[in-house]
């Protein structure tokens, strides 16, 4: 009886035969990243308030820049401010002494300006995350600024990444059997160049046929 149970469960979790609670690749709603699941790139300490600077994070889709925004806010408060496509970028950024600006490419280039002055004159941190430089802007009112460009993730990052999301599901007292090896990691970082959202799906589709399979 109790193997006909084991083996239903399985059947609706077939994750469980992996000795995992679910897919780790499942993407959360939240865009702030557990510390358990943060991986350290170099820029993980926030910015101090007050700078008068604008720093950007330059980086493709999905290469990490709203995780650092989300990051840096928790520790540092100030406004958050995403900028979508379409009709609803035409708003004034928000200033104070941070102040968080992601997809910041979009905003009107005449909000941008006056954003930035504000900015100057207020002695704001500004942080965006853009796909494109934002210095020209930045320079002509008069704003130091400070570019981090995020690198595309490798192989072995990749891999460091995605064990560490596969050890947090892993069920207590029962063996994992699962895990990235370097050939499919590389595989896989190729694929994705530089985007993690790119990663993650194929990840959660590999860990999903590993679970059937087994």
């Amino acid at each position: 009886m109790l193997k006909g149970s084991t083996a239903a469960a399985h059947r609706l979790n077939p994750y469980l035969s992996l000795g995992l609670q679910r897919n780790p690749f499942v993407l959360e709603d939240s865009l702030a990243i557990a510390p358990s699941l943060w991986i350290d790139r170099g820029y993980s300490a926030p910015p101090m308030p007050r700078a008068k600077q604008l720093i950007q994070l330059i980086g493709v889709k999905g290469a990490g820049k709203t995780s650092h925004l989300k990051r840096w806010q928790a520790q540092t408060g100030g406004t958050y401010c995403y900028y979508p496509p379409g009709w609803q970028r035409l708003k004034m950024p928000d200033v104070g002494p941070i102040a968080y600006w992601d997809e910041a490419d979009r905003i009107p280039f005449a909000y941008l300006l006056v954003g930035l002055l504000a900015a100057v004159g207020d002695r704001s941190t500004i942080v965006a995350g853009t796909h494109t430089d934002l210095s020209r802007a930045a320079f002509m009112v008069g704003l130091p600024v400070k570019t981090i460009r995020i690198a595309r993730f490798d192989d072995a990052l990749l891999q460091q990444w995605a064990n560490r999301r596969i050890e947090a599901v892993k069920i207590v007292n029962v063996a994992c059997r699962l895990r990235l090896d370097s050939k499919k990691a590389k595989e896989i970082a190729a694929d994705a160049n530089g985007s993690w959202r790119e990663a993650a799906d194929q990840l959660h589709v590999w860990a999903a046929r590993r679970a059937i399979a087994a």
